[in-house]
């Protein structure tokens, strides 16, 4: 009988950590429009390469609109070996343009934001998780 336990209990957990979790937040369509504007907002600074093996610096932001449909940074993750790249990526937030979003998404973006990272290449160059490129593997 304890066997039969074990597995009964081995396959709901499995089942359950197969199944997708219903999750409110921002459609990934408002992260690729944000990830855009980033990009537009500074083209001198994005590369459209493979990002490579070791990067320089992951900074993960989490992102939000205030009420003046501005965007703001939180800092969730830096390298404190590299504050430019904090510097550099919170910069490119305030640089990126308004997108047109409806008012769920505003209200979403307004109460909880959105999590993304930087991705710094060696150069200082990056690309934004949500659209960034695989990396390069190690020869």
């Amino acid at each position: 009988m304890q066997a039969t336990t074990l597995c009964f209990s081995f396959a709901a957990g499995l089942m359950l950590a197969l199944s997708q979790s219903a999750q409110a937040g921002v459609p990934d369509e408002v992260r690729k429009d944000f990830a855009h504007a980033v990009y537009s907002g500074s083209p001198e600074l994005v590369h459209n390469r493979n990002p490579q093996p070791l990067l320089r610096a992951v900074i993960v932001l989490n992102v939000t609109l205030d009420e003046s449909d501005n965007w703001r940074a939180e800092v969730l993750r830096t390298n404190d070996t590299q504050p430019e790249m904090l510097a550099r990526a919170i910069e490119t937030v305030r640089r990126a343009p308004r997108i047109q979003l409806n008012d769920d998404a505003k209200a979403e973006l307004r109460r909880n934001g959105m999590v993304e990272a930087w991705l710094f290449d060696n150069d200082g160059s990056f690309q934004v998780k949500t659209l960034a490129k695989a990396q390069r593997r190690t020869l």
